[in-house]
């Protein structure tokens, strides 16, 4: 690649050319190894997508069962807390029901 601008131009060009190339061909790496990963699951028997499933599945449940849990203990509302004249003993009581906080 020729850019008219003499051999110090043309050098650089290069590198950047081969650095790009080198950075191409890494990603062009991982995107087989994750298509390969995900043929070879396709070609798995059942039982293994079967197991991908139910763990799928459970880390869903839990992550529900945790929303659930944190909707009880009250995130997600905004209370106001300077409507009595212990702010900071209703603060406090708030604070003790999550960990979150």
């Amino acid at each position: 690649m020729d850019l008219g601008f003499g051999n110090t131009n043309q050098s650089v060009g290069s590198a950047a050319a081969n650095t790009l190339l080198r950075a191409t061909q890494a990603q062009e790496a991982a995107i087989a190894s994750e298509i390969s990963k995900y043929d070879a699951l396709l070609e798995s028997n059942d039982s293994e997508l079967e197991k991908l499933r139910e763990r799928r599945l459970a880390q869903m449940k839990a992550a529900q069962s945790q929303k659930a849990k944190w909707l009880d203990a009250g995130h997600g509302v905004y209370s106001d807390l300077s409507s009595g004249h212990d702010i900071a003993k209703a603060f406090f009581e708030a604070a003790k029901k999550s960990n979150r906080m």
